[in-house]
């Protein structure tokens, strides 16, 4: 049996208070035109873009295009940094452990060209694991660097104590997602990253399936690096992703992409020519440039929403609408893979389609509930957000 996590319950995000007080109805209205053309249940693909991100990207790129940014040393340094308080308030952090990445292989990046490899040196991974938390690790392999994997062995998930029992003496970093993109299971980051801790090794985090949709307090995480890029559950599209840093990988990692941008005082006209590389003493030393304003100015606007409506109540919401679709399709004989069959802790479903007839049934039931999921090969992957409703779910069952 795989271990639950219960961890989230000491979060200390602030509680806003029962589900049933979030107007789901006006925030799909306001916000989420693609509710209007069906049942939307693939967010772990692509999380759609509410209105209000559309709006402020457009407002910028408008400002840009007829007058410019004659104050762009402000709105970039201004503007971006009000984003970054945002998402430190939905990591429960402070604004200085946070930058913004392109992506999530980007912030694994960080420690995996960041620190002082040697030949020897091991990696601990997941072998059902995306690549953005495997490749990085692997471009390593010319150092001597070597790459441990926990076996799956047929589970579709893993326990804390099949991590441990792969790290060794030369053990430098272990790399999990703290959701699983294919199969949905949720590992025991808490416990992983304590015992992490306790030995000196670096822990990385891929949150990019949990971000946005789970509670996820980095400091109780206790990882070095938590990161997740903005498209999928974060519902802020693609070119940027948030970065959650400790203050050990603030003042050990080394600056692999230096820019203008990673020093202290960047806007300083007077003194740029100095060529003073005083790194800024924040997460910020790893924007080496200006970040894509439109986008994370887009990202401000999806993060108030996120916080708006409460990063408690979403989660409660969103294991409530999987629980349900779980019941509808166990109830209609389909076969739910991993623990996330046994106890909900995330978004995604992963469904096996055991023969061909039970993949075009499947198949025949979006197409004419005009649902969107992930089929891929011999499994289908749902994902809801806190924007689906109970009608939704009922309605796709009944297509089954």
């Amino acid at each position: 049996m795989l271990e639950a996590t219960d961890a989230r319950a000491a979060s200390s995000h602030p509680s806003t208070g029962p589900v049933e007080l979030i107007d789901i109805e006006k925030i799909r209205r306001d916000e989420f035109p693609i509710t209007r053309s069906g049942i939307y249940l693939d967010n772990a693909t692509l999380g759609p873009l509410p209105n209000r991100h559309v709006s402020a990207v457009n407002e910028l790129m408008g400002l840009m295009s007829t007058q410019g940014l004659r104050d762009l040393f402000r709105v970039s340094a201004e503007g971006v940094d009000q984003v970054r308080n945002k998402a430190a308030a939905l990591l429960g952090c402070d604004a200085k452990h946070i930058c913004f990445v392109r992506n999530t292989g980007q912030g694994v990046g960080l420690v995996a060209q960041g620190l002082d490899w040697h030949a020897g040196d091991e990696v601990v991974l997941y072998e059902l694991d995306h690549p953005a938390c495997v490749f990085p690790w692997l471009n390593l392999s010319d150092r001597g660097v070597k790459v441990r994997f926990v076996k799956d062995g047929g589970r579709f998930g893993f326990d804390s104590g099949d991590v441990l029992d792969l790290i060794g003496p030369r053990t430098r970093a272990v790399c999990l997602s703290l959701v699983n993109f294919a199969h949905g299971a949720r590992a025991a980051v808490e416990k992983i990253g304590a015992a992490c801790r306790n030995r000196d090794i670096w822990f990385v985090v891929d949150a990019v399936q949990a971000l946005g949709v789970l509670r996820v307090d980095a400091p109780l995480v206790g990882a070095d690096i938590i990161v997740a890029h903005g498209y999928k559950f974060l519902l802020s599209g693609f070119g940027v992703g948030l970065c959650y840093c400790s203050d050990r990988a603030i003042a050990d990692l080394k600056v692999h992409e230096v820019g203008w941008n990673s020093v202290m005082n960047p806007f300083d006209i007077d003194s740029i020519l100095a060529f003073d590389l005083d790194f800024a003493t924040g997460a910020k030393r790893f924007e080496p440039s200006f970040q894509p304003l439109p986008q994370v100015f887009g990202m401000g606007a999806t993060l108030d929403l996120l916080i708006n409506v409460g990063a408690e109540a979403i989660e409660e919401r969103v294991l409530s609408l999987t629980r349900r679709i779980i019941a509808g399709l166990v109830g209609k004989g389909y076969q739910v893979v991993g623990p996330q069959a046994v106890q909900v802790e995330s978004a995604i479903i992963s469904i096996a389609l055991r023969n061909q007839a039970e993949k075009q049934r499947m198949e025949n039931a979006l197409a004419q509930c005009q649902a969107a999921a992930s089929i891929r090969e011999s499994r289908v992957r749902f994902s809801p957000h806190f924007y689906n409703t109970e009608e939704e779910v009922d309605r796709l069952v009944s297509c089954l």
